[in-house]
């Protein structure tokens, strides 16, 4: 079995009371807003998305500010461009419902917005497949009053790439928020298995998984995210994790994706 990388996303806080309080304002410097870019390139036809936004003062709570005027646009390797165009349903969110990625290909993403330009690219490796999913029984005491299951998914890696991985999964529709990504720096082409932790899993549950399969521009993305969430009170600082769009927050990333869902006994 090869080492997968497991990281695990968990959010501390602490609570701090006082016997008596006084409200003191703090000259704080506004901070240029920054364009957020959320950008999902994936095998499935429809599946495949942009979201936009700006990032908000520190005087506002009122959440995001949504950009719906932007020009999005997605050209592969061959040249052949696809515009993302904005889904009124979804304010901030552009959709190209016949578009899907396909292995060993490059992309590139452009969005012209308030008279400014993003670009990033994203490239995939072959689509990676599941083998099979597998589960012992948890008995009650561990974490439940219930018996449970732990579920594994097995998978084998191509040897004839450098691989980097993240597992998702649902149980009846709910998705199990936690980080499962890993690479195969130490166990290329051999065949992986691995627990879903993050969910509580029962009898007559219906778990959906997906694998899938990044570059390392992604990959390095969402493992700097998953350490920040990670770092905790006591933790480093957090930074903006590594992008890779010129200009703005967040990434693009072209997944190559296999499924597979089990009903539980």
């Amino acid at each position: 079995m090869n080492r997968l990388v497991l990281q695990f996303a968990a959010i501390a806080s602490l609570a701090f009371s006082f016997s008596c309080e006084k409200v003191i304002d703090i000259p704080l410097n506004e901070a240029d807003q920054a364009i957020v870019v959320e950008a999902v390139g994936r095998n499935f036809v429809g599946e495949s998305f942009i979201v936009l936004s700006k990032t908000g003062s520190v005087y506002d709570d009122s959440g995001f500010e949504t950009l719906t005027d932007a020009a999005v646009t997605v050209t592969d390797q061959d040249g052949i461009a696809t515009i993302f165009n904005h889904d009124p349903l979804n304010p901030g969110r552009y959709i190209a419902p016949t578009f899907a990625a396909t292995p060993n290909s490059a992309y590139d993403l452009n969005i012209v917005t308030d008279d400014l330009t993003f670009s990033a690219s994203s490239t995939t490796n072959s689509i990676p497949e599941l083998d099979s999913l597998n589960y012992i029984l948890v008995p009650p005491g561990f974490g439940s009053k219930d018996t449970t299951f732990l579920l594994f998914y097995n998978f084998v890696d191509n040897v004839a790439e450098t691989n980097f991985y993240r597992i998702k999964a649902w149980a009846n529709g709910k998705a199990d928020n936690n980080y499962y990504i890993g690479d195969d720096v130490l166990g290329n082409g051999q065949a992986t298995s691995a627990p879903i932790f993050g969910t509580e899993i029962k009898s007559k549950d219906t778990v959906h998984i997906e694998l899938l399969s990044m570059d390392e521009d992604t990959y390095t993305y969402l493992s700097t995210l998953n350490s920040n969430i990670n770092s905790g009170p006591f933790g480093a600082t957090p930074a903006n994790p590594v992008t890779n769009i010129d200009n703005a927050i967040g990434y693009f990333g072209v997944y190559m994706v296999d499924t597979m869902s089990i009903i539980m006994p």
